[in-house]
């Protein structure tokens, strides 16, 4: 070729790759696209603007594409940008593969690991914004993803990106997101600017949202926990957060003691690398008060970011001091915090106070989530191939006091939640068996049926940490000195919780076992038409389900006062029982099939002690400063059936010259966990720990309580014959306003007496009483600032039946308890009667979380109290 035509091909060349960086970079940008810069003062991204912008940037690069990988709780879509190079993105799936055969060391050697290593790109998951008042990464990820693709970052993204593949999810609380935008728009320019909204920013979790990553009750727990462990399972996750305002500027890792002891030490180096590497990105770019090794602990919460570890993968969390949403503050250098004004190892560079806008945690974020992306691609082969060692250590090393399995009995109280249990487990990754023969294990004979988790699988610390009774450290302040709380459980056993009986067996034993694929049957048989009469059991929740159905279609239904025995059952005290009728013969079959459930039938029930059921009004009520307990319990009503009402403090006032009646609209009231002073007036009491934190402002609608009246309004309702259910901090009120024959034994004593964080205890249940129906006679119970209840005897009114009790010895079973002299032998659920009507005080947390399913009786059969034993 002469060389006049290698000039202008060199020239054509020339053109067409500057012509190619320009088609690059002509992605739009944010502030293109929203009219302002990210980060801004007083302006917020919604979260159809994130969708829209994903998008957009979908159809202009060919480096980003957007899937979507679920709904939300209120039904909207829930999307995924996925960032890597041109040539990456042609061959996802078979990265995919690679990691998918890299997560089982039982079908790959370690050298075909290498070599995968080597061919693989290291999967990076970035989410943001669960908690929705947490909103700079959302904002961060526009910018974030615009800079990535477009190669504006501090690194060279096309190489980067030819080893990095990025999964970002802007959010993973589209609702709650929305929600904060809105309201935060509404109030912009007044005095509620930036103030904090009258209801939960997750439609029944709030807060709590970060911490169903092991129960996966919720629609957004679930989408994101097939990403993390079943579609694309990254080796690196980090979840970025923001925190208080005063302290540091930024939390990242290491975390601070105690580590949870089932995680692999590889595993926290790998976070602390992380961590490192992110500290000394931000300290060479000038940001200051970065904090590491406070706060935040390695012990295991059930959230987003930390059921990570326990699947072997480099869990982060980044948390930002926060502004009002978008509204700067100003921070004066007097209100700074000692320990975060000084020096120190763990915080090397203090920030000295002054102005703090959203546009500073967009900037720490983009530096902090640049430099993870950055760190992934340095080590890409190593994080590759430590994810596989972590996965072979898993299944081939036994840890020090690491069990063989644990064994889930075919025989149980209530065998469809022991179903549930399974499903749970086999959703987060865990490998059950289930025998074919009879086997012994442990001294102890177990049937066909009962299911295995052995713990040599990969997702071993996983299933160890759910199915054993933890150990909190016994940490103080000094010797003899006041304990040092954890960031929130010390127990959370899932069989405890969830009242299915667990064993542990330490040594090998040899069973016939197959893996199971999927949970299996739970053994329905349909009812006979024949049968004049049906029983359903109490000690199965479902059966509960099935008669608040019943009841809203006008079946006839008792509950039994004694245990029932038939043809080949036997059904505990309290059961129901339900007469055929042409309604019943016509919905019963598909409730059998809904729930599932064992029906019995019955010819004659005139021998069986038995009291009238009818159908319940139910009032649950909300207040307005966004009670996730009252979420919960509206999420558990929502999941088992239960009809209800929400009521707020308006109901509670009566109109100009009229009497308020409750009991003309509800037979049973409701109370969730809160504080009596937040229930009567809005607001804590001015000696309470809270008060101090209790700063905003709401708009006069949303202010104050039940007040005087609501409680006189109450009291009048009890003396009608309604029931009043009031739980655990709840309970409170009716002691001190209502004045029920008991007090809080707890009341004002010391942490270094007591001192019981978020723990599983012990309780012995007298079952043959309507609350303590379906029960078994001895239970476990989540204590979480609970009481402790002293009941005394009642004036002639009043009347009163201890339910539950704490045992008087061995109280703990998983947690971290000091003082258990303090509770020993006192009451935990107790049912009281004024007049005609009850008030039902559960002083635990019986539905915590929507995972307590094993106490959850205490309050379904305070909703279906049997009739006949209301005065």
């Amino acid at each position: 070729m002469s060389p006049q035509p290698k000039k202008m091909l060199s020239a054509l060349g020339a053109a067409l790759f500057f012509l190619c960086q320009a088609v690059a970079l002509a992605q739009t940008s944010p502030e293109q696209f929203l009219g302002f810069k990210v980060g801004s003062d007083r302006q917020l991204a919604d979260y159809n603007q994130l969708q829209a912008y994903f998008q957009k940037l979908d159809q202009e690069s060919p480096k980003l594409q957007v899937f979507t990988v679920g709904t939300s709780t209120l039904k909207k879509p829930m999307f995924l940008a996925v960032i890597t190079s041109e040539q990456n993105m042609a061959k996802l799936d078979a990265y995919r593969e690679i990691v998918r055969k890299l997560r089982d060391p039982r079908t790959t050697s370690p050298e075909e690991a290498r070599k995968l290593a080597r061919e693989g790109k290291v999967i990076l998951l970035i989410t943001c914004n669960i908690h929705a008042t947490e909103i700079a990464s959302s904002q961060m990820a526009m910018e974030f993803a615009y800079k990535l693709v477009t190669g504006e970052t501090p690194f060279d993204a096309e190489r980067v990106l030819q080893d990095v593949i990025v999964l970002l999810m802007p959010t993973i609380n589209p609702d709650g997101q929305q929600m904060v935008v809105d309201w935060y728009k509404k109030h912009v320019g007044t005095k509620y600017e930036g103030g904090p909204m009258p209801w939960l920013y997750h439609h029944y979790a709030g807060h709590d949202n970060n911490r169903d990553w092991f129960m996966f009750n919720l629609a957004e727990t679930k989408a994101v926990t097939k990403v993390l462990y079943h579609d694309w399972l990254p080796q690196i996750h980090i979840d970025e957060h923001q925190m208080g305002s005063t302290g540091a500027r930024l939390f990242v890792p290491p975390f601070m003691d105690p580590p949870i002891p089932n995680v692999q030490p590889l595993l926290w180096r790998g976070v602390n690398l992380c961590g490192a590497n992110m500290s000394y990105d931000l300290q060479k770019n000038g940001f200051k008060g970065v904090v590491h090794g406070r706060s935040y602990t390695g012990w295991w919460i059930g959230a987003c970011d930390d059921t990570s570890w326990l699947h072997n993968v480099i869990g982060i969390l980044s948390e930002m001091a926060s502004v009002r949403v978008a509204s700067p503050i100003y921070i004066e250098p007097n209100e700074i915090p000692q320990s975060y004004y000084e020096k120190s190892m763990e915080f090397i560079d203090p920030w000295p106070g002054g102005w703090w806008r959203l546009r500073d945690l967009v900037d720490y974020e983009l530096t902090l989530t640049f430099s993870l992306v950055k760190t992934a691609y340095l080590h890409k082969e190593d994080f590759l191939f430590n994810f596989y060692q972590m996965y072979k250590n898993s299944v081939e090393k036994r840890e020090k006091n690491e069990p063989y399995a644990f064994v889930i009995p075919a025989a149980q109280h209530d065998y469809p939640t022991a179903l549930r249990m399974i499903d749970i487990l086999m959703f987060g990754g865990v490998e059950v068996h289930q025998a074919k023969d009879k086997f012994v294990a442990g001294g102890k004979v177990y049937p066909a049926g009962s299911f295995v988790v052995k713990l040599a699988q990969p997702y071993k610390s996983y299933a160890w940490a759910l199915l054993e009774r933890q150990k909190y450290p016994d940490l103080h302040q000094y010797p003899g000195g006041p304990p040092i709380p954890p960031y929130d459980n010390a127990g959370w056993t899932l069989p405890l919780q969830m009242g299915v009986a667990c064993d542990q067996v330490d040594d090998p034993f040899e069973a016939n076992l197959e893996i199971i694929d999927k949970v299996p049957s739970a053994g329905v048989a349909q009812p006979d038409p024949a049968a004049a009469y049906y029983v359903l059991d109490c000690r199965v929740n479902a059966s509960y389900s099935a008669v608040f159905s019943l009841l809203q279609q006008k079946a006839e239904v008792f509950r039994s006062k004694e245990t029932i025995r038939g043809d080949g059952f036997e059904a505990a005290a309290g059961s129901f029982i339900v007469k055929n009728s042409p309604e019943v013969k016509k919905i019963l079959p598909s409730l059998v099939e809904k729930w599932p459930l064992r029906v019995y039938g019955l010819t004659d029930v005139s021998l069986i002690p038995k009291a009238y059921l009818k159908n319940p009004r139910i009032g649950l009520y909300q207040s307005w400063r966004s009670n996730m307990d009252e979420g919960w319990t509206r999420y558990v009503f929502d999941d088992l059936g239960v009809p209800y009402k929400t009521i707020h403090n308006d109901a509670f006032k009566a109109a100009k010259g009229k009497k308020i009646n409750l009991h003309a609209d509800f037979d049973v009231i409701v109370f969730a966990d809160e504080s009596p002073d937040i229930i009567k007036t809005g607001k804590p009491s001015p000696t309470s720990e809270r008060a101090r934190f209790f700063t905003a402002n709401y708009p006069p609608e949303y202010e104050g309580g039940i007040e005087k009246e609501g409680v006189e309004a109450l009291k009048a309702f009890v003396e009608a014959g309604g029931i009043l259910v009031t739980m655990n901090q709840a309970s409170e009120l009716a002691i001190n306003d209502l004045q029920v024959p008991a007090r809080n034994a707890l009341e004002r004593v010391e942490r270094t007496k007591f001192f019981c964080p978020t723990s599983l205890l012990s309780i012995e249940v007298e079952n043959t009483t309507p609350i303590g129906y379906g029960m078994p006679e001895k239970a476990a119970v989540m204590f979480s600032d609970s009481l402790a209840l002293s009941t005394r005897v009642p004036l002639p009114e009043w009347d009163r039946k201890v339910v539950a009790s704490f045992p008087k010895a061995n109280v703990l079973l998983s947690g971290w308890l000091l003082g258990e002299d303090m509770i020993a032998r006192k009451a935990a659920v107790v049912d009281t009667t004024y007049k005609k009507g009850h008030i039902i005080l559960i002083g635990i947390v019986c539905q915590h979380r929507a995972q307590s399913h094993g106490t959850y009786k205490f309050l379904l059969n305070a909703l279906l109290y049997p009739q006949e034993d209301l005065k």
